[in-house]
């Protein structure tokens, strides 16, 4: 014979009304203090990783080209080739790293291909990395040394404010060594160092 349960057990257990409102309404307030705070975290985070990444490429190509006893050049990529483009401009572009064989800076069929970086920004509404003078590459000789000092802006676009807080100036000194310091307001280019 079968039981009926009895009126008490039957009972279900839940939130009121009431009790998912005000969960609701802290849940709100919460939101309203964390969201600002994060969007400065995710912008600090992406800014911080491309300046690091893209030092741990100088470096290679530097080490690369010691190691190598030849000249190594990092230049933005074709989209359609592995060809240079002569621009100011990197985000949108992988960057890529080649041993300049035949020494004309610029890539031929018969250089090596080291390692190419993915673009930081293809889109360029979220960053933007400038490079400050009209050459569009780098290039480490067969000591280490650069053939210019080099000076590039990474900054979040559209923000001033993350801009003077988080944006960076990255220098390639002659000797080949980088160095990161905060984004810099004039025009001028990095100091010997």
């Amino acid at each position: 014979m079968r039981q009926l349960p009895s009126r008490h057990a039957t009972l279900q257990h839940g939130f009121t009304l009431i009790e998912l409102l005000i969960t609701i309404s802290i849940l709100g307030v919460l939101m309203a203090v964390a969201l600002p705070n994060l969007r400065s975290f995710v912008v600090s985070n992406r800014l911080s990783s491309d300046v690091n990444n893209f030092i741990g490429f100088i470096n290679y190509a530097r080490s690369e080209a010691i190691v190598r006893n030849q000249s190594v050049l990092i230049c933005p990529k074709n989209n359609a080739s592995n060809a240079c483009v002569a621009t100011q401009f990197w985000a949108e572009y992988d960057i890529e790293m080649f041993v300049d064989v035949d020494g004309n800076n610029a890539w031929s069929t018969g250089d090596i291909l080291l390692k190419t970086m993915p673009a930081i920004d293809t889109s360029t509404t979220q960053t933007s990395f400038n490079k400050q003078s009209a050459t569009g590459y780098i290039k480490f000789g067969a000591v280490g040394m650069s053939q210019t000092i080099n000076r590039f802006d990474m900054f979040a676009v559209g923000s001033a404010a993350y801009n003077a807080q988080y944006g960076r100036t990255i220098c390639i000194s002659k000797p080949g060594r980088a160095r990161v310091v905060a984004l810099m307001t004039t025009t001028s280019p990095c100091s010997a160092f």
